[in-house]
C-alpha cells in the first residue's frame, strides 16, 4: 500500500471511491462539487492524501482550507471533511494513517488548527487522535408554524432536500454581492476572514444549493431554504450591516415567505421575528485540534469563537 499526496489526475478515482464507500447523500459526490470545494476555494486548495494499491485508490482524506480573523490576527485553519476507505480494505488503519500524515504536512506548512463537525460514529476516533470538544453551536430559532413542526416530529426521519424559492428573482444573490456596500469591520471575536471573493465562492458558486440574499442600503442577509425532519427551515447563514436594518430584513423575510421555522447562529446579536423562540445549543457538534503546539487558548470552546451558521454547514 502506498500513501501519498493526491494530484488532479486522481479526482475521478476519488469520486468513484466516495460513491462506492459512502453512497449518495444530500451533498453531491461529483467532480464539479469537488472542484468547487477543494480547488476553487479562495482560502487555498485543499491538502488531500490518498492510499493506493495495485493502481487503485483505496482511501482518501481531504482537509478544506479556512481562515479565521479576530481584529488584525488571522488563524490559518483546515476543516476535516471528505474521507473514505474502500469497503474491501477497511480495518487496515488507512483512515488514521491518512489523517495523521496529512496533519503532519499541514503542521509543517504553518496551519494553526483543524476543526470539523463529526457525527456520533466518527467523533470517538477524532478524540483519540487529539481533537477536543468545542461543543454544539448555539442557535436561535423562531417557530412560525408549531403545528407543522409537531407533525413533522411525529412522522420521524424524512428526506432532506434544498428548496428553491418561487419568488427567487426578488432575492437575487449576485445582485446583492455586486450592489451592497459590504463593510467587513474588525471583530473582537473569531469570525471567518470575509471578502467579496469568499462570499462569491461560498454562496454564489456552490453547485446544487441555491442561496439567496435580501438587502437594502443598510444591511444584507444571506439565506437558504431546506426541508427536513423538523419541517421547512429558513436558515439565515450570514448577516451584514446595522442591527435594526438587519432585523427589518428578517421581519420582511418572515412575513413574505412560506416556511415552518427560521434559524440563525446564536452569536448574532439580532432578534428574530415571531413569538415562539428558542436559543439553545442545537447546532452541529464541533471538535477542534491545535497544531504545532500553538497556544490558541481563546479559540477553545465558543467563548471567543463565533461562527455564523454558514461557516459550519455540512460540506
Amino acid at each position: 500500500m502506498n500513501i501519498r499526496p493526491s494530484n488532479t489526475s486522481d479526482i475521478s478515482k476519488i469520486i468513484k471511491l466516495l460513491k462506492s464507500s459512502l453512497g449518495e447523500s444530500l451533498m453531491p459526490k461529483s467532480e464539479a462539487y469537488w472542484q468547487w470545494k477543494h480547488i476553487n476555494n479562495p482560502f487555498g486548495a485543499s491538502p488531500v492524501w490518498v492510499a493506493e494499491e495495485d493502481d487503485q485508490i483505496i482511501g482518501v482524506r481531504a482537509f478544506m482550507q479556512w481562515q479565521w480573523k479576530k481584529n488584525e490576527q488571522v488563524y490559518r485553519a483546515i476543516r476535516a471533511v471528505d474521507t473514505a476507505t474502500d469497503p474491501e480494505h477497511q480495518g487496515k488503519g488507512i483512515f488514521k494513517k491518512l489523517t495523521l500524515g496529512l496533519l503532519e504536512q499541514c503542521e509543517s506548512e504553518g496551519i494553526d488548527l483543524v476543526f470539523n463537525t463529526p457525527n456520533s460514529q466518527s467523533k470517538p476516533g477524532y478524540l483519540k487522535m487529539g481533537w477536543e470538544e468545542a461543543g454544539k453551536l448555539p442557535i436561535q430559532i423562531s417557530i412560525k408554524k408549531p403545528i407543522k413542526i409537531a407533525i413533522a416530529k411525529l412522522k420521524g426521519k424524512q428526506e432532506t432536500q434544498f428548496l428553491e424559492l418561487k419568488n427567487a428573482t426578488e432575492y437575487d444573490l449576485p445582485k446583492a454581492l455586486s450592489e451592497f456596500k459590504f463593510n467587513f469591520t474588525k471583530s473582537s471575536t473569531w469570525r471567518s476572514f470575509y471578502s467579496i471573493d469568499y462570499l462569491q465562492w461560498r454562496y454564489a458558486e456552490i453547485p446544487i444549493i441555491p442561496y439567496y440574499a435580501h438587502f437594502n442600503k443598510k444591511a444584507c442577509v444571506l439565506f437558504r431554504i431546506k426541508s427536513g425532519g423538523l419541517g421547512v427551515e429558513m436558515r439565515i447563514c450570514e448577516v451584514f450591516g446595522e442591527q435594526k436594518a438587519i432585523e427589518q430584513l428578517l421581519d420582511e423575510l418572515y412575513d413574505q415567505n412560506d416556511f415552518d421555522y427560521m434559524s440563525i447562529s446564536g452569536f448574532e446579536k439580532v432578534k428574530l421575528p415571531g413569538i415562539l423562540k428558542q436559543n439553545k445549543n442545537l447546532g452541529p457538534d464541533v471538535t477542534i485540534r491545535t497544531l504545532a503546539e500553538k497556544e490558541l487558548i481563546d479559540f477553545q470552546g465558543f467563548n471567543n469563537w463565533h461562527p455564523a451558521l454558514g461557516d459550519l454547514e455540512v460540506f
